[in-house]
């Protein structure tokens, strides 16, 4: 019966993002918090040696995100999400996106994002590769 229960929440509130990963893509998480973040060493190194002056020139100079590349002010969110329809948004730059993006939700936030969504230890072992 939960089993049955389970797969049709599923299907009635899935709204996409990653398959397996539970995230709804619905940028509330991104639009909370997108105008302040930290760009990590690792993230400015990454970008130089690709060569993304776009996303340079959103950092201001003590490493912070997202910056208005002409007045310098600090954004309220982050200037890549893309919504796709009244549900869902996406992430522009989803191959390269800052380290403080991919490792949310953290274990500080009990992995819990802000709609509430529930990330499991195995989400983090098959999408967290390669952070520290």
């Amino acid at each position: 019966m939960l089993e049955l229960l389970g797969t049709f929440l599923k299907e009635k509130l899935w709204r996409g993002g990653d398959a397996g990963s539970g995230c709804y893509a619905c940028g509330r998480c991104c639009e909370a918090f997108g105008g302040i973040l930290h760009a990590s060493e690792r993230d400015l190194k990454r970008w130089q040696e690709s060569g993304r002056k776009d996303l340079l020139a959103y950092v201001g100079e003590t490493g912070w995100l997202w910056l208005d590349p002409e007045s310098k002010e600090r954004l309220h969110r982050c200037p890549f999400l893309q919504r796709s329809d009244d549900e869902r948004v996406l992430c522009a730059i989803h191959e390269t996106k800052p380290d403080i993006c991919r490792a949310y939700p953290s274990e500080a936030v009990g992995r819990q994002c802000v709609s509430g969504v529930y990330f499991p230890v195995s989400f983090w072992k098959k999408n967290r590769s390669g952070l520290n």
